[in-house]
């Protein structure tokens, strides 16, 4: 059975998109199984993985919609264990329809059960914002891994987000909790805990990963590479930090009564 994440962050700029490639691909070297899954229609998290749209049939779009299974929109990565759902614009036009139903949020989370039994892990990179698709992948999350850029993240973001989980798990049911924030362009330890006492988040420390994602000039490259960073450098400050996070997530949902 597998542990799904989806990687939050209510605003462009966090490092969302970046981190969901990263993050899975970081997994996949450690050889856990796993499953990327795009909703975002821009496209970022397929693109960063270096599928062009020549190389599926099928994709996220076209399973929300019924025209494809969700077994055959799977593509396959240059990394061994790595699978990913693509996304494209096409997905605006479907997600338009499914909204007007507030149950269609759970459309993901129904298509994967049928899937989950066959990775370690799945992470859902959503587009930022708190419209159907966001909440749809929040809704298929077990957890979310929420980014969190210093200096951009203003002080309501959290305690926002909280709410929707409140208003997910009310609405429909589910057990979703919070895997962890996860500091981005993050220069140092003291950098996160000066910010943390600014933003009031001092209540969260229990809920903050000890890995922090730094600023690295070659995640700039690997984007308009279209590589996640490891097939890049990864000795590089950024590719070692989501190294260093996939294992840390891995040694969370391996402990016993992880919250």
């Amino acid at each position: 059975m597998s542990t799904i994440l989806t990687i939050s962050g209510q605003r462009g700029g966090t490092g969302k998109s970046v981190t969901a490639v990263n993050l899975a691909s970081s997994l996949a070297l450690l050889e856990k199984n796993t499953l990327l899954i795009d909703t975002d229609p821009q496209g970022s998290a397929t693109h960063w993985c270096g599928i062009r749209q020549t190389d599926y049939a099928g994709d996220l779009a076209s399973v929300l919609s019924a025209r494809v299974k969700f077994t055959d929109a799977v593509v396959r990565t240059e990394f061994k264990y790595l699978d990913i759902m693509p996304s494209g614009f096409n997905l605006v036009q479907v997600a338009a329809g499914l909204a007007k139903h507030s149950e269609n949020e759970k459309l993901l989370r129904l298509f994967l059960t049928d899937v989950e039994k066959d990775y370690d892990y799945i992470i859902i990179d959503p587009p930022s914002s708190y419209g159907f698709l966001s909440m749809m992948a929040i809704t298929a999350a077990d957890r979310l891994l929420i980014c969190m850029p210093i200096p951009q993240t203003r002080a309501e973001d959290f305690p926002d987000l909280l709410r929707c989980v409140k208003y997910i798990k009310t609405r429909h049911q589910i057990p979703l909790k919070i895997a962890g924030l996860l500091f981005t362009r993050c220069e140092s330890k003291e950098a996160r805990l000066s910010f943390i006492r600014s933003r009031g988040l001092s209540d969260a420390n229990r809920l903050i990963f000890n890995t922090f994602i730094p600023e690295d000039d070659k995640i700039e490259e690997v984007i308009n590479m279209k590589i996640p960073a490891a097939l890049h450098d990864i000795k590089g400050p950024a590719a070692s930090a989501y190294l260093n996070l996939a294992r840390e997530v891995h040694s969370f949902f391996n402990k016993k009564g992880a919250i």
